[in-house]
């Protein structure tokens, strides 16, 4: 599980305008070295990817390290924030702390809860899971949705949700039941536990 390399709106501290924003050089270059990360530790067989610029070029950067072609799954995409789309992270997360469980029930007019981005993609990752049982695949896809699906993954929707860091991720482990993890992505011990399905 990977999030996205930094996007132009992140340098610039506010939420993205659309699914357009491309990736800054900084994080083209974050996403070739999680490529080489990836390649030094696991041996994927699959790389999904949501459709925004930013998440697809992000797979796409692993994807020529590991020679992989990214498969697009729309509900990989990222949290819509509404009317926040575009504006400083501050407007929302001024009235609205950022690294509180209630972020779970926060819905901006015009979006969607991070409870139903976990449902969604939630539903994403199980597929993907049942389809490559036993051998490893990489996802990549954004902050909102690793936020929510480590709360799908763990059933916890109490705690506050966990960020990730740019071109960052875990690591998580699907017995065809249930799912082991989240694992960090740079413990020595991850190589060991690499497999999503």
């Amino acid at each position: 599980m990977v999030r996205h390399g930094e996007s132009v709106a992140n340098l610039e501290r506010r939420f993205t305008r659309d699914a357009t924003e491309p990736l800054t050089p900084a994080g083209i270059e974050q996403a070739r070295q999680r490529g080489e990360a990836i390649r030094g530790r696991h041996a994927p067989v699959a790389l999904y990817a949501s459709p925004y610029v930013r998440a697809f070029e992000t797979a796409r950067q692993i994807g020529l390290v590991l020679g992989l072609d990214p498969i697009v799954i729309d509900d990989l995409r990222e949290q819509s924030f509404g009317i926040y789309h575009g504006r400083p992270y501050t407007e929302l997360y001024g009235a609205f702390a950022a690294g509180s469980a209630d972020r779970w029930e926060l819905e901006p007019d015009g979006g969607e809860k991070l409870r139903a981005v976990a449902l969604r993609a939630g539903a994403a990752l199980d597929e993907i899971a049942r389809r490559h049982l036993g051998v490893e695949v990489v996802v990549v896809s954004h902050g909102g949705v690793m936020s929510a699906l480590r709360g799908w993954v763990t059933n916890d929707y109490a705690s506050a949700p966990t960020p990730t860091a740019n071109a960052g991720g875990y690591v998580l482990q699907w017995d065809g039941e249930r799912y082991a993890g989240p694992f960090d992505l740079e413990s020595p011990s991850s190589a060991a536990l690499g497999h999503l399905g």
